[in-house]
């Protein structure tokens, strides 16, 4: 995620790693930061080593279908805390277009969210036209929504290879009642179910928001997720939980006011040890600490592209203890990255 990105190098300067096993469990001495590194590798790969799930990540912006009537909008006039570069942090494309689309469908809450004409369509990818296309012969898709296939796709050109090679398929359904709209996905490789979630889209008299809740699995591993993010007039709030089998958890949560000033926590936990590191900044200042356990390692202060970095108790940091923990915070945004994919079929209908 941008955000995540963009408070990546900065407080990978303030790491403080202590090395060594400690007799009480809660002292910042406990925590390795190797181990948690390696944990968070383990729930990025939940995603990234996910074929049918980097097929969803990567396809579902082409996902369309003729009798779609899109709510496209202007952007500057639904969402204008995210214009522009100005602020440097804020949601995915994939994520604003979401928002700004599904804004757009009022608060009527139980109007259908597929077209009727759709409903137990498969739709499959025409190389000539380069877009997905109805496949009429084509059957089994849910009777209450659609089915995309998903093929591998070229690295390069984020489309799928040539000759197509089918690695599953993704039903969405439309779950919705009179008090939200609700898109069931359901993905598919071969005939294993590697994810299972629901997008909820709610509209008030003074935000709108998205909430995606499920689990991705690759047969023996399984991550379970609950992603939220709300967009009002005055702010952006996501709050973001993560939890996998593997015994790692991830918790992020951030609220970017209007006025550029923002609050950050993100916290990963594994075998009853936490990496966390919370503040507040603005586009010329910070202030955040960097916490083992609880207990504060280091602060890092000042302006964010040259802050003032200072070890608690004064101490001061070697170049392997900033490398060891280096990959806690590019694993922890790879991670993020990776999940924002989740939202990707809210683009179709919401």
């Amino acid at each position: 995620m941008p955000f995540v990105k963009r408070w990546t190098s900065l407080v990978v300067l303030g790491g403080a790693l202590v090395v060594g096993a400690c007799s009480d469990a809660n002292k910042p001495e406990a925590v390795n930061p190797s181990t948690v590194a390696s944990g968070m590798t383990g729930l990025t790969s939940s995603f990234s080593s996910n074929l049918a799930f980097q097929s969803l990540r990567e396809l579902s912006g082409s996902f369309t279908f003729t009798a779609a009537s899109g709510a496209a909008a202007a952007l500057s006039a639904t969402l204008p805390l995210v214009l522009g570069e100005a602020h440097r942090f804020g949601l995915t494309p994939e994520q604003r277009r979401a928002l700004v689309q599904f804004s757009q469908r009022g608060s009527v809450g139980s109007l259908a969210i597929f077209p009727a004409d759709v409903l137990g369509k498969t739709f499959v990818w025409d190389t000539l036209q380069n877009k997905y296309v109805m496949d009429p012969t084509a059957t089994g898709a849910p009777s209450n929504g659609v089915r995309f296939k998903l093929y591998l796709v070229d690295a390069t050109t984020h489309r799928p290879q040539r000759p197509l090679l089918v690695v599953g398929y993704v039903d969405l359904t439309d779950l919705s009642n009179a008090q939200v709209n609700k898109l069931g996905v359901l993905v598919k490789y071969g005939t294993q179910t590697i994810a299972s979630y629901t997008i909820t889209g709610t509209v008030t008299t003074s935000s709108i928001g998205l909430v995606a809740a499920g689990y991705i699995t690759d047969g023996t591993a399984r991550l379970d997720f609950d992603l939220s993010m709300t967009v009002s007039a005055t702010q952006i709030v996501i709050d973001y939980t993560l939890n996998g089998s593997n015994g790692v958890s991830a918790v992020l949560q951030v609220t970017l006011n209007a006025t550029g000033s923002m609050t950050l926590l993100w916290r990963i936990g594994q075998g009853g040890n936490t990496v966390e590191y919370a503040g507040t900044a603005t586009a010329t200042t910070v202030n955040c600490q960097l916490k083992f356990n609880g207990v504060t390692v280091a602060t890092v202060t000042g302006n964010p592209d040259s802050p003032t970095i200072t070890g608690a108790g004064g101490r001061t940091f070697t170049a392997a203890e900033l490398t060891a923990l280096r990959g806690i915070f590019d694993g922890f945004a790879e991670l993020m990255d990776q999940v924002d994919g989740v939202f990707g079929p809210a683009n179709l209908v919401f």
